[in-house]
């Protein structure tokens, strides 16, 4: 998979089919992985200004506190702030509205 550094994936560039795509189509959860208490997600979410490319986003998620414990996001705010950008909140959030049916798979 070939990445552009600052425009981020194409959508053929994404390898494997998603486990859930959000009803907007611009979040795809493409790994869950729930360990002990906290939940692992990796995801792609489509840039705002940039449409049509997506950011690579990695989250540890906390279900019983709302919190991000950790992640990563290739967008250029995560990479300047190190903080939890949009993306990762919207990944959350896309887990959250579906979470009974992803976890069912």
């Amino acid at each position: 998979m070939e990445k552009q550094e600052t425009r981020g994936y194409k959508l053929e560039d994404i390898i494997g089919s998603p486990l859930m795509i959000s009803s907007d189509k611009n979040t795809r959860i493409y790994g869950l992985n729930v360990k002990g208490r906290a939940v692992d997600i990796s995801a792609y979410s489509e840039s705002e200004t940039r449409k049509g490319y997506f950011h690579k986003v990695e989250v540890e998620y906390l279900p019983s506190s709302m919190y991000l414990i950790s992640g990563s996001c290739t967008c250029e705010s995560f990479r300047y702030y190190g903080m939890p950008c949009k993306h990762m909140l919207k990944v959350r959030n896309v887990y959250i509205k579906n979470k009974d049916k992803l976890n069912k798979e």
